[in-house]
């Protein structure tokens, strides 16, 4: 039996969702506790330059899942500067598949070369607890209820297209995990929480969510309205 804190599902974003948005701060605001998988010891074998495996470390046991990102940053040849971030597309044991952020599997230059490469260092962080809780904020907002079901409960699976909600939740991380941050003094963190502020804001605004199949089952939920029923 586990002592872990419920969590809400289904969750609105994913941590590549929050990539796209954050890009190279995205290093800087997964907390290291967070850590699903490092190693140093990563390799892309010959004519494989998407599937990078690990002799010590078993991702799929560490629970790294698609649509995580994973962190290259040595050799330093391969990797220049901050490194790369790529895509979690799947998992299997010791070894990931990757891709360019919001791309097709092989589209784009490819993180090993034709001849393989090793000795490559890695990490993956995540910010799932943080798109936990802002889809349930998200979930408390518009009245959406994943415990009532029947065709016609405002649940996330009668949600008509959940992507309305992916760029709120995606702010509304970002929006707390630059708030936290900006104590330490990193750099132009103060100004993006204004930014943030003010485009979760305009986000929430917009919302409008549609319920059934073809999205015409019951009137749209906006923020608004759900505060009005109340």
């Amino acid at each position: 039996m586990s002592n872990v804190p419920s969590q809400t599902t289904p969750v609105y974003c994913t941590d590549e969702d929050i990539l796209v948005h954050a890009g190279g701060d995205f290093t800087l605001l997964c907390p290291p506790w967070q850590q699903m998988a490092a190693g140093t010891d990563g390799a892309f074998g010959p004519g494989s330059p998407w599937v990078l495996t690990s002799v010590s470390v078993d991702f799929q046991a560490n629970g790294v899942s698609p649509n995580q990102v994973i962190w290259l940053t040595a050799p330093k040849s391969q990797f220049p500067g901050g490194g790369h971030l790529l895509a979690i597309d799947s998992v299997s044991g010791n070894s990931l598949t990757l891709r360019r952020p919001y791309k097709a599997l092989g589209v784009g230059q490819p993180p090993g070369v034709a001849s393989g490469l090793s000795s490559v260092t890695f990490a993956v962080n995540t910010l799932d607890p943080q798109i936990a809780e802002a889809s349930y904020d998200l979930k408390q907002r518009y009245a959406i209820d994943d415990l009532i079901g029947g065709d016609f409960a405002r649940s996330s699976s009668w949600i008509y297209d959940l992507q309305v909600l992916r760029v709120a939740t995606v702010y509304s991380v970002l929006l707390e995990r630059y708030t936290q941050e900006t104590r330490t003094g990193q750099g132009d963190f103060d100004r993006k929480v204004g930014r943030f502020h003010q485009k979760l804001e305009d986000a929430l605004s917009r919302v409008q969510i549609r319920w059934g199949p073809l999205g015409n089952s019951a009137a749209p939920a906006s923020l608004f309205s759900c505060k009005l029923s109340r």
